[in-house]
């Protein structure tokens, strides 16, 4: 019994060590994979950061290389971009120069016409060939669905976008092909109170982010630009820069007589010139006391008297024409049934147009087609002299303004021929008027010899 007894204990510290063993055994094993497993750490350590010490470095001499853009740079940019927008005479044209000016920003642009529930490619640029003004134009936004673009129409202001918002659009996808990384932008082109287009921006890819304070002020401004010539369309005031507008005719006026002396370069036959008296719409009387004067008479032309009295001023001094010597030629009272503009005799001014045309003795709607166009070539000569003061005076003195304003005269001389040529045909040239007077200082030698001269 007693020898058993040790055998057991013997046994049983036998096992436990075995057991130990083991376990010390297995513990080797794991804290050898654990220091590998360190040892693997520290070495993708060490890799990543040589690595992110080289991409510092190559980032830093990228950062170095890329030309720093002064604030006045950015601001001169911007103002440029929003004179050649005051410069647009078309709605159209201001889309156009819009896409124009943001494409030169290293940023795709597109707009879209809002008409209704949808909105129509209208512009684009920055797309590459394959993106044609045909293929574009075809292009229909439904507004009656859930996207990006109904909700710039709903809120009136920009949106931020992506690929993955626009999923519903899949014809605007397939055709502006926007990267899945870029930021897209929609800003609305509100006209009129309301949102009349949609501007679409992206950086095409670049990795770049998108002037976005830029991109609102020329959208901001191109929607200002809309209603200035809605505002215009609608007629012109001395306020607006144009002529001045003739005074409204007055119905309730006084009923007075306007007596008008002609003065003529040689004595008719004293039976020949009856005196014609009516009654007319008037502010005043002129005398035989009164200078010679010139009448403008807008209405239209009143019915012959029976004879023809010719109001060419004589030879000064200027006398009065007399029937038989010593016999005073009697006073003509003209009756006029419309409004009668008296202005002074001014120096003929420079016109285009053939000797013998006449615009009064066209008829009323006639003559007003010509005014419009008058004041429509000096708005736009004007608008040009104002945001190229310096070529002007540099033109005029070296005699080559259209050699240095020549982009500027063509397109402005394209959209008055757009809106006018049809109308007033080769008889009459008043862009080349408002250039001569505008521009060249009433001196047509100023435009100089590459000017290709008047249309008429």
């Amino acid at each position: 019994m007693a020898e058993t007894q040790p055998n057991l204990l013997a046994d049983a510290i036998k096992e436990a060590r075995e057991c130990l063993a083991k376990e010390l055994s297995s513990q080797a094993e794991q804290l050898q994979k654990l220091i590998e497993s360190v040892a693997e750490l520290r070495e993708c350590h060490q890799r990543t950061t040589e690595e992110a010490e080289q991409q510092w470095e190559a980032l830093a001499r990228a950062e170095a290389s890329v030309p720093r853009v002064s604030p006045d740079t950015v601001l001169e940019n911007a103002l440029g971009a929003m004179r050649n927008l005051m410069i647009c005479t078309l709605p159209e044209q201001v889309l156009q120069v819009l896409t124009e000016e943001a494409a030169q920003w290293g940023v795709r642009a597109a707009v879209f016409d809002v008409r209704g529930k949808a909105a129509w490619g209208a512009s684009a640029k920055g797309f590459g060939p394959e993106l044609t003004e045909k293929v574009f134009r075809g292009l229909v936004i439904p507004l009656n669905q859930g996207n990006p673009f109904r909700q710039v129409c709903e809120i009136g202001a920009h949106v931020d976008a992506t690929v993955r918002a626009l999923k519903r659009n899949r014809n605007v996808l397939e055709k502006l092909k926007p990267t899945a990384d870029d930021s897209i932008l929609l800003l609305p082109i509100r006209s009129a109170g309301e949102v009349a287009a949609i501007f679409y921006a992206d950086p095409g890819g670049k990795g770049e982010p998108l002037p976005v304070n830029a991109l609102k002020i020329l959208s901001e401004f191109a929607g200002a630009q809309l209603d200035r010539l809605m505002a215009l369309s609608g007629g012109f005031s001395p306020e607006s820069g144009g002529e001045e507008a003739a005074p409204p005719p007055v119905a309730d006026a006084p009923v007075e007589e306007v007596t008008v002396e002609a003065i003529v370069d040689r004595p008719p036959a004293a039976d020949a010139v009856p005196e014609v008296r009516e009654e007319v719409v008037a502010s005043g009387t002129l005398t035989d006391e009164s200078p010679a004067m010139v009448a403008e008479v807008s209405a239209p032309a009143v019915e012959p008297v029976a004879a023809v009295v010719e109001t060419e001023p004589a030879p000064p001094p200027p006398e009065k024409a007399t029937a038989e010597e010593g016999t005073p030629l009697p006073l003509v009272e003209v009756a006029l049934a419309e409004e009668v503009a008296v202005v002074p005799e001014a120096a003929p001014e420079t016109r285009s147009a053939p000797v013998d045309s006449d615009v009064s003795l066209l008829s009323e709607d006639e003559q007003k087609i010509h005014k419009d166009a008058k004041r429509f070539a000096k708005l736009l000569v004007s608008e040009i002299e104002l945001y190229n003061k310096v070529k002007v005076a540099d033109g005029r003195k070296n005699k080559d303004v259209y050699k240095r304003l020549k982009t500027d005269i063509d397109r402005s001389r394209q959209t008055f021929d757009k809106r006018f040529g049809k109308t007033l045909g080769k008889e009459f040239d008043y862009f080349h008027d408002e250039l001569v007077r505008i521009l060249a200082a009433s001196d047509s030698t100023a435009l100089g010899p590459e000017y290709p001269g008047p249309s008429a």
